[in-house]
């Protein structure tokens, strides 16, 4: 009997949809396969303000694909029974929070091909920080046949021995987006201050949350001496200051957009804690600092090299450097972007991951030489086709 070829997706946690996001808009292109989305419950019950919902819906839509929720690992067996082809997880390991991905993919027929992702550019199993040593090990595995790195071998030292075998370096998937600034975008106000206040790393070790957000409102209050404003965006993972009513200045603008609806080269600057977004906002070409505790606990060693922060006189400081010295800045970054053996180039990670669905699959609407030498980044509003294209034409 012959199967019914997909790429399915996996959606388990919220932050999945901006990593896998762009690889379905590029299957829907070169592939000539079904695109579907294998859901979890837990990530319905996650998404409280229905916004990853209403993102997957849209997705979904475009690609005209097929949309498939499960509790169970029996029942995603029984989903992906008849069917063939690849299958793809944006956060899967054998770590707790990730055992339904985990799970489905142990169970997961033979005929389908399950390819993990790295979804961070410090992400378990692949590039780890002390804290997440600490709270994780250091001895992730995935059920994955491959796994997607951002990096090469040698900068991925979270990788357990036993997985280096499965290693594919793509690079980050989210280069591939085009962010683009939409009617529901909130006006771009100042600098963008992004907290991730829910991650283990501000949680193992002491209260840094708190000691970031003391910092925040002191900065907010000698801004507001100058009549300045600025933006923060909650992670979307935690939204932790949405989540908690925490009480914000008047001069601050709340960004909670996916951050590829995010137009991040129109803030003047970029501040975070250790975290993606740090990458995200060093690749839109904006001063970026690194914040970190007073007392040097917190590990930021792999943004080493980029501007790092910490009290009020330091956050003063960079903002100044931002108006007086942004070449430096920026100079900086770019130092930082050349030591990292990480391909940043869309066109480049577009043929890598192109590469990879197309022999993965047994069909495929267009070969990678095919692709002619412009642009490959993704945008989703150009998805809307009933065919796949091999280029994008951007």
């Amino acid at each position: 009997m012959m199967r019914q070829k997909y790429i399915l997706f996996i959606v388990n946690l919220l932050q999945d949809i901006n990593i896998i996001r762009p690889l379905v808009y590029l299957a829907a292109r070169e592939l000539d396969a079904g695109i579907g989305f294998l859901v979890t419950s837990r990530f319905m019950q996650r998404d409280r303000q229905q916004t990853w919902q209403r993102e997957l819906a849209q997705m979904c839509a475009d690609v005209h694909g097929d949309m498939f929720i499960f509790d169970t690992p029996a029942e995603a067996y029984r989903i992906l029974q008849g069917k063939s082809g690849i299958l793809i997880a944006a956060s899967e390991s054998d770590l707790p929070g990730h055992s339904d991905t985990h799970n489905a993919f142990r169970i997961a027929p033979s005929s389908f091909l399950k390819i993990t992702l790295q979804h961070g550019y410090e992400c378990v199993g692949f590039l780890q920080n002390r804290e997440h040593n600490k709270a994780h090990g250091r001895n992730v595995t995935f059920a994955a046949d491959i796994i997607c790195g951002w990096c090469e071998p040698r900068a991925l030292t979270a990788l357990a021995v036993s997985e280096r075998p499965k290693l594919y370096v793509s690079g980050p998937s989210t280069i591939l987006q085009v962010p683009t600034r939409g009617p529901d975008h909130p006006p771009v106000a100042g600098g963008l201050v992004c907290e991730n206040l829910h991650s283990v790393r501000l949680r193992t070790g002491g209260n840094f949350g708190a000691s970031f957000m003391d910092v925040f409102f002191q900065f907010c209050g000698r801004l507001a001496e100058h009549g300045q404003v600025i933006t923060l965006r909650p992670h979307p993972g935690g939204q932790y200051v949405l989540k908690n009513n925490v009480q914000l200045p008047d001069q601050v603008t709340i960004n909670n957009l996916p951050m590829y609806r995010v137009n991040l080269k129109s803030y003047a600057f970029g501040i975070s804690a250790p975290s993606t977004v740090v990458l995200d906002m060093v690749l839109a070409r904006i001063p970026v600092a690194v914040w970190h505790d007073d007392g040097g606990v917190m590990d930021f060693s792999n943004y080493e090299g980029l501007t790092d922060i910490s009290g009020l006189d330091d956050w003063l400081a960079f903002a100044r450097d931002v108006a007086a010295r942004r070449d430096m800045l920026l100079d900086r970054q770019r130092r930082f972007l050349e030591r990292i053996p990480m391909p940043t180039d869309p066109k480049e990670v577009y043929r890598r991951f192109a590469r990879l669905l197309a022999n993965g699959s047994d069909t495929v609407s267009g070969t990678i030489a095919s692709v002619p030498g412009q642009s490959h980044a993704v945008d989703g509003s150009l998805a809307r086709v009933a065919r796949p294209v091999t280029a994008l034409g951007l």
